[in-house]
């Protein structure tokens, strides 16, 4: 199960409303037990328009997060200063699914997830409006992505 509070919950909706119709994407961490949801720039438009053979996809079906913004999050969930909750984008005018692609972008060298205690989170978007939302977490013994509930709770 993955537990999010009111007040993260609120973020990331606004987060994938603000930015339909392209994708959203950032990082849910816990600092001093404290919850929040850090927006991360999609810089698939900026892939795509220097390379459109290499990035065929533009930022309304694909995700690339800024390295600059996400880095320093990942160097403190390294030095243990924060907890990766969860990795979450949006999937505009589609179900809240974890696509092949999805999988690539969360596996590392060995097909193995880079964070594996962090959830991944997606959002579905229609119309503007979020209309379902969905987790997954790893499963080493299964060595993949499977859907585990998802719980708004108290902020």
């Amino acid at each position: 199960m993955v537990t999010l509070t009111d007040a993260v919950w609120q973020e990331i909706v606004a987060h994938a409303e603000a930015t339909y119709p392209e994708e959203c994407c950032g990082v849910v961490i816990a600092r001093s037990g404290k919850e929040e949801a850090i927006r991360i720039t999609n810089i698939q438009n900026l892939l795509h328009a220097r390379d459109p053979e290499t990035f065929p996809r533009t930022a309304r079906t694909a995700y690339s997060m800024r390295y600059e913004e996400v880095a320093p999050l990942l160097e403190e969930a390294y030095r243990g200063t924060v907890k990766l909750v969860a990795f979450y984008h949006s999937h505009p005018e589609h179900d809240a699914y974890f696509s092949a692609e999805d999988r690539a972008a969360a596996a590392g060298w060995l097909d193995d997830p880079n964070y594996a205690a962090a959830a991944q989170v997606v959002v579905s978007v229609r119309d503007g409006r979020v209309v379902d939302a969905k987790a997954f977490l790893w499963n080493a013994e299964h060595s993949d992505f499977e859907p585990v509930p998802l719980v708004v709770g108290q902020s």
